[in-house]
């Protein structure tokens, strides 16, 4: 059984062996690159940076006063609550760190 599917794999490498054989190679043309029309100059980028600027800040969904506040509410509040914790971390190490080496009184 294994010897009739070596058989038919070789007759089917064969077949592509002698057909690839048969075709000549052709030739690859390499393509040149294009050319660049060049960089445009510093005025034109600065001009299209602006312009795409614009356009995506007009995409922008502003939020309204109330939410503003509320935002900025809620960051505050979290940047004191996590002010708080890194305070009381800091107590907590020092206060250990001093037990443990004993050197304040």
């Amino acid at each position: 059984m294994a010897n009739k599917t070596k058989a038919k794999k070789d007759q089917r490498t064969d077949a592509a062996g002698a057909a690839s054989k048969a075709e000549p190679k052709k030739a690859v043309a390499k393509k040149k690159p294009a050319k660049k029309g060049g960089k445009p100059g510093i005025l034109a980028r600065v001009r299209g940076y602006v312009s795409s600027v614009r356009s995506e800040m007009r995409r922008v969904v502003w939020p309204t006063r109330k939410e503003l506040i509320n935002y900025s509410i809620a960051v505050v509040a979290s940047l004191v609550v996590v002010g708080i914790v890194i305070a009381l971390f800091d107590v907590i190490i020092s206060q250990g760190l001093v037990l443990f080496s004993g050197l304040r009184g």
